[in-house]
């Protein structure tokens, strides 16, 4: 009966506090829901940071320059860390064309875990730690994988969540462009 009784006080205060954290929930999914979706079209918005290796990368910078490709992204991500060796091979072909920034969203993530998957993984891609979640919010990210592809405009290009043929063809067209 002690054991029962211990349970019924654990329940109700798992009661008193099923409110707060329904709440909590629905707030941080409302945020989620409410965050601005850019379309194709859309002007890209601005950003300025700093990358791992201490560079400030301004999107302005690259307005009738290159076009700009975004990949939002975390090490706990599976389908993240899968498609970073791709990502390498078109910085490596198309780097002189397009910037290329990795962004990562900084959500249960350090950068220590980044730079150990860069060094066992061989990748040296210009990374970001959004570790105020600003650039992930004015991108209105909400998954990750997540790319945006910007042109020298400073457009919305491309968006899509995982790798595809699309985007492949649309960082060549992009690259091909901006090399002319």
């Amino acid at each position: 009966m002690k054991r029962f009784n211990q349970n019924v006080h654990k329940a109700s205060k798992f009661r008193k506090l099923a409110p707060l954290i329904f709440g909590g929930l629905l707030g941080v999914f409302s945020v989620n829901l409410m965050a601005k979706t850019l379309d194709i079209g859309d002007s890209a918005p601005s950003f300025s940071v700093k990358t791992l290796n201490g560079t400030t990368v301004n999107l302005s910078d690259f307005k009738t320059q290159k076009p700009v490709y975004l990949k939002f992204w975390a090490t706990w991500c599976t389908y993240c860390k899968v498609e970073m060796p791709h990502l390498q091979a078109m910085y490596d072909q198309y780097g002189d064309d397009i910037e290329i920034l990795t962004v990562n969203i900084a959500m249960n993530d350090s950068v220590n875990n980044i730079n150990t998957f860069f060094q066992q993984n061989g990748l040296n891609l210009p990374t970001t730690f959004d570790s105020d979640g600003s650039l992930t919010s004015a991108y209105g990210v909400v998954g990750t994988p997540f790319h945006v592809l910007i042109d020298k405009q400073g457009d919305i290009a491309y968006r899509t969540f995982l790798v595809t043929d699309k985007l492949d063809q649309t960082i060549v067209e992009l690259a091909k462009g901006a090399a002319q």
